[in-house]
């Protein structure tokens, strides 16, 4: 565990270039691996461009918190403001949209530091009681951490890469009654 040299914090306007950077690198690792080149392009040159967090750190209804290991960005969490899918069968309004750690960061606790950062702020804003996710089935990875946090497969839907269709579990978590205590960093 790197426990005093992870800072949690919200990322600003000046982490977008970071956040594109790191997301191109990590978004395909969470793909099937037939992937076509050409679909993951496509979906990274639409979906995890800095113009495109840029607009997404000036939403409301989003908050991008960054992980960062010794000054330098390991990860990072999007939720959003968004109705969970009927197939869910609840009335959660938050998703955990992304979540991606850095590979070198990999079982060194930073993904447990950052998710105990996303209950926090869900805890605290109140007014919520479960938040939901998607993940690719086949991120057996993914899905485990997923689950000792957990979170529940409720359901199944198709998520678009380019023009590949791809299976993934919808993921729920009851937060009513948590409490976590996160102190997020000021910058």
């Amino acid at each position: 565990m790197i426990d005093s040299e992870v800072q949690i914090c919200r990322a600003t306007a000046g982490d977008a270039p970071e956040l594109s950077r790191l997301s191109a690198a990590l978004f395909p690792l969470g793909c099937p691996a037939d992937t076509k080149p050409e679909d993951l392009t496509d979906y990274i040159n639409k979906e995890l461009t800095t113009e495109r967090f840029r607009a997404m750190l000036r939403d409301d209804n989003m908050v991008i918190l960054v992980v960062k290991v010794a000054g330098r960005l390991a990860g990072y969490a999007l939720i959003a403001r968004a109705a969970a899918p009927s197939q869910v069968h609840s009335s959660a309004r938050l998703e955990l949209r992304k979540f991606y750690i850095d590979v070198a960061y990999h079982g060194r606790g930073v993904a447990d530091a950052l998710m105990k950062a996303v209950l926090a702020v869900i805890a605290a804003d109140g007014t919520q009681d479960a938040i939901w996710l998607t993940v690719f089935s086949g991120n057996d990875r993914a899905v485990s951490f997923y689950k000792r946090w957990g979170f529940q497969i409720a359901g199944t839907q198709i998520f678009t890469v380019g023009s590949d269709g791809q299976s993934d579990y919808l993921m729920l978590r009851e937060v009513r009654g948590t409490h976590f205590e996160i102190g997020l960093k000021d910058r």
